[in-house]
Parts: C-alpha cells; structure tokens; sequence
C-alpha cells in the first residue's frame, strides 16, 4: 500500500467514530432554537423554567443548553459576562470570537476543555450551548463540536 492511500484509510478509521456518531435534534419550540445533540449524551436536568438543558454521558462529560432574551445586555455583553464567569471559575480562555450574531469561545482547566457557542436571532433572543470533555479527546470531539456549531439555530418565525 502506498503512503497516501494509509494516510487516507488511517485518517477514514480514526474519524468513523465521530461520523458514525448517532444524534438526536432538539427542538425548542418555546424560545425557537434546535441543536442536534449526539444520542451518547442523556438528559439530566430540566429546570421548572424550561429555558435550559443539562445533559451528560457515560463518561460524565457535559453539555448545556439554554435561552434567554437580551434585555438590558447586547449580545456582545451577555457573551463576555458568560466568560468572564467562565474565567472565575479558573477556565483559562485561548479562543474567543464575537460577532453581531454569532460567538464563541473556548478554553481549558485542568484536563479539560470548554467550548461555548451562542446565537442572537429574533432581535433579542439568544441560544447557548457549552460543552465540556476531556483534552484527551479532542480529536474525537472536534467534528462532533463542528456539527453542533453550525446547526445551532432558530426554527420557526419570530
């Protein structure tokens, strides 16, 4: 076999676990936002409000989910003051990006990462999700964290 065609298979096999990953869509009807969320990953709490979702899987990793409206914040505040409360928790913050309707940052702390990403739709609605899982498994999260990224978004009318 000749180099490029075990570079291309070595490169199929070690990212069939990401492209095999099954996924669930939630919808959120009420504050109008869906985000695929991979099927490993259970639903653990709700609270009573219904604006957000905490799910986590087999390995304890965490994924949250939640929406808000802006009120008295822009988009750009609601993000910073998330991850200024990120970096109190001792996240150290090594990418960050803010635009009019879209951001993300992320990080790490101790042997994991953080990633979050948010939305504004809807004038003032926006929609978050943050993730965090083990430096180890960076190269299998990093297709699963690509999905979600780009198909975060609102569904229906505003």
């Amino acid at each position: 076999m000749n180099l490029y065609a075990t570079i291309s298979l070595t490169l199929a096999l070690s990212s069939a676990p990401a492209m095999a990953q099954d996924w669930t869509t939630l919808v959120d009807d009420r504050f109008g936002y869906t985000l695929p969320v991979p099927s490993s990953y259970t639903l653990t709490f709700r609270p009573e409000a219904g604006n957000a979702r905490i799910f986590h899987n087999d390995r304890g990793d965490l994924l949250a989910v939640w929406a808000g409206r802006l009120d008295d914040l822009s988009f750009a505040d609601m993000v910073e003051t998330r991850r200024r409360e990120d970096e109190a928790q001792g996240w150290t913050i090594s990418y960050e990006r803010i635009t009019a309707d879209w951001a993300s940052y992320s990080g790490t702390k101790n042997d994991e990462i953080r990633y979050v990403r948010a939305i504004r739709y809807c004038g003032d609605r926006t929609a978050f999700f943050l993730i965090d899982y083990a430096i180890e498994d960076k190269a299998r999260y990093d297709s699963i964290v690509t999905r979600m990224v780009r198909r975060l978004r609102p569904v229906g009318t505003c």
